[in-house]
């Protein structure tokens, strides 16, 4: 062991004295062989890091000022919430937080530009002096959009069966009244073109053998005159309508039916339908000719989902659609287009994919969502145990 001991050391004694010549430097053995451990330590530090380390890098969580232990919505990427007596709107660009306070509140709708709330008769757009009433109907859901907002009633006189919607400006002049007998309104909502802007109603009416979902838009700068009525759905109910550039998307229960859209205004007839049966749409996004959606399976309650699939739909007369399917590690809590690729938050990581499903990003956050929401372009707002962040991508 001695005799061993000894050959060492005069090793490294004669590695410090033999010099080597490296280009124009000459430098000692030893010092090679130090500067080569210090690498591999190096690289051994960094392997350590990435497979036991917390990986956190990637994310920037800032506290959003927003109250916890609510149910939040997110419209316009504008987040809401209610309390007994209040509306809450926050901001997540600028970080502020704003109320509107009513002695009663029955439900409410908030965009970007306005909040609706109402109780009973009586309905209020946030920022007028007092509230109106109708004269003689009771009020069952209300939409808010960017001039406009709607209210959905039934009048005490009228027909049991007959629902009506009335359209509003901001200034809760009436625009227009439009009437639904004998059928069931499953969901409105606006959609702005860039130059106008439409109201969209979806209704279901039960047939003697069948059931048939028809939808109608208005146009409400044109005194809400309709503009576009559907050809019957039959077993399914549209629930979301999608605008891009050259096409409108109605979702429904069963398949995602594409129309044009015409230089009138108008759209034209039905030109694709994609079938997304067992599945809800949680995201749209539209680049160049090519429409993306994102959709999760409709899980069993007390299940938890982790599958998510991006429905890429052809918007040219090339007529083409595709699914991709993609698992995820973990229970989904959210999962968004976001920057070009697709973005899903689970109860315990981030992962970000590409278009064509390559992982781009895998990354443990420093606080675990229960709720996730995207907010435009600039990131997202998740609701935590230990409060709500806003979250951005490094």
């Amino acid at each position: 062991m001695r005799n061993t001991g000894a050959r060492i050391r005069e090793y490294l004694r004669e590695s410090a004295d033999r010099k080597l010549t490296i280009g124009r430097f000459t430098v000692s053995r030893l010092a090679i062989f130090g500067f080569a451990a210090v690498i591999l330590l190096t690289a051994i530090v960094a392997l350590g890091i990435l497979l036991f380390g917390k990986r956190d890098t990637g994310l920037t969580f800032k506290k959003a000022d927003v109250i916890s232990g609510y149910e939040y919505r997110m419209k316009d990427g504008r987040l809401s919430y209610r309390t007994s007596d209040r509306i809450y709107t926050y901001d997540c660009v600028a970080n502020k937080s704003t109320y509107f306070a009513a002695p009663r509140i029955e439900g409410y709708d908030s965009s970007a530009s306005m909040t609706v709330v109402y109780a009973g008769s009586q309905f209020q757009i946030q920022g007028a002096d007092s509230a109106q009433m109708l004269s003689n109907g009771t009020i069952l859901d209300v939409r808010a959009g960017t001039d406009y907002a709607a209210l959905l009633y039934k009048a005490a006189d009228e027909d049991r069966d007959e629902r009506f919607i009335l359209i509003i400006d901001k200034d809760m002049h009436s625009i227009n009244r439009l009437s639904f007998k004998d059928s069931e309104v499953v969901a409105f909502d606006f959609l702005n073109t860039g130059s106008t802007e439409l109201l969209w109603v979806s209704t279901m009416d039960v047939g003697q053998f069948t059931e048939e979902s028809i939808v109608r838009i208005y146009d409400c700068a044109n005194e809400g005159a309709m503009v576009h009525y559907s050809a019957p759905f039959y077993n399914q109910s549209i629930y979301n309508l999608y605008l891009s550039d050259r096409c409108l998307f109605m979702v429904g229960t069963h398949s995602i039916i594409r129309y044009d859209r015409e230089d009138s205004g108008g759209f034209s007839a039905e030109r694709d339908r994609v079938r997304v049966y067992g599945s809800t749409i949680v995201d749209f996004s539209a680049a160049g000719e090519t429409a993306y959606f994102i959709a999760l399976p409709s899980a069993a309650e007390g299940e938890q989902n982790s599958l998510v699939r991006l429905i890429t739909i052809s918007e040219t007369d090339d007529l083409w659609s595709n699914v991709m399917q993609m698992f995820m590690p973990a229970p989904i809590v959210g999962a968004f287009l976001h920057a070009g690729s697709i973005c899903v938050f689970t109860a315990e990581n981030f992962l970000q994919y590409s278009f064509a499903g390559k992982e781009l990003n895998d990354i443990e956050p420093e606080y675990a969502p229960v709720a996730a929401f995207e907010y435009g372009e600039d990131g997202f707002l998740i609701v935590a145990e230990q409060g709500c962040y806003r979250v951005t991508l490094d």
